[in-house]
C-alpha cells in the first residue's frame, strides 16, 4: 500500500479548489500581493507555472476575518 500523497503546493486551480473560492479570487489575491507564488527551477530554468505553497494558502485564508454565528 502506498503512503498518501500530501501536497506541498497548488497551481491556481488547485488552490481555488482547496480553499473553496474561484480561480478569479485566487488570481486577484496573487496580483494584489496577498498570496505569494513560487516559480521553482529545473536544470537552471524557471518553471512558468506559478505555484502556491500549502502553508501560504492556509495563512491567507486564516488572515481573513472570522465571522461569528449568532446562537
Amino acid at each position: 500500500m502506498r503512503a498518501p500523497i500530501h501536497a506541498v503546493s497548488y497551481d491556481i486551480s488547485g488552490a481555488a479548489l482547496a480553499s473553496g473560492v474561484s480561480t478569479d479570487v485566487i488570481r486577484r489575491a496573487v496580483n494584489a500581493g496577498d498570496l505569494p507564488t513560487h516559480y521553482p527551477e529545473v536544470d537552471g530554468r524557471q518553471v512558468n507555472k506559478p505555484l502556491i505553497l500549502v502553508d501560504d494558502l492556509r495563512a491567507w485564508v486564516l488572515a481573513g476575518k472570522a465571522e461569528r454565528v449568532a446562537s
